[in-house]
């Protein structure tokens, strides 16, 4: 497979004999997505007559990109070398996948943030990028040029903004917070990594 039409939309062509590296004995379709809001990218298993599929958004910003390929890829691979044996994100595709993050981090140059997040990321895989905090805040700070906030990093008690409603943050849990709307005082949980406005 030509990997070369991806260049637009990765951060460096360090990375393509990787990529290369990992997909050349592999069988699918690889296709850029309008922009989906539910999701980043996916991977779907082959249907009968037909190779399995990887979709990548195509919004997403360099870095993002990388690491949502990097995810599907362990899907596939994971697929093709365990069937439906293998859960989604089961342990199968948390050690493909946090051993591919230490390979891309060995094999490349990257600025310091990325490399420590992934590293970092490669040991507690999660579902979504979104999972882990860290990963999403030195990717979004690489992909944007302007200043962000995350929920994560909004202290306890604090006002704050999201999607035009004000909200108070009560309490971090796992990778969420319990919040409060102002305005109606009923009660949400929000993502950490979801981007707010300060109040």
């Amino acid at each position: 497979m030509d990997l070369k039409p991806l260049l637009p939309y990765l951060p460096q062509a360090e990375v393509l004999p990787l990529l290369d590296h990992w997909l050349k004995d592999e069988a699918f379709d690889l296709a850029i997505h309008r922009p989906r809001a539910t999701k980043l990218g996916d991977f779907r298993p082959p249907k009968k007559g037909a190779r399995a599929k990887i979709t990548l958004n195509s919004n997403l910003g360099k870095y993002q990109f990388l690491t949502t390929l990097v995810h599907e890829i362990a899907h596939l691979r994971v697929w093709n070398a365990y069937g439906r044996k293998a859960a989604p994100h089961g342990i199968e595709w948390k050690t493909t996948f946090g051993a591919m993050l230490i390979e891309l981090e060995q094999e490349c140059t990257w600025p310091e943030e990325y490399r420590l997040a992934i590293l970092h990321h490669a040991t507690h895989p999660k579902s979504a990028v979104g999972g882990d905090p860290r990963l999403q805040k030195a990717i979004l700070s690489l992909d944007s040029d302007s200043a962000f906030t995350l929920l994560a990093d909004v202290n306890i008690g604090a006002a704050f903004f999201f999607k035009g409603r004000q909200f108070k943050k009560l309490e971090k849990r796992r990778t969420r917070a319990l919040v409060e709307e102002i305005a109606s005082q009923k009660q949400f949980t929000i993502p950490l990594v979801a981007q707010v406005e300060p109040a």
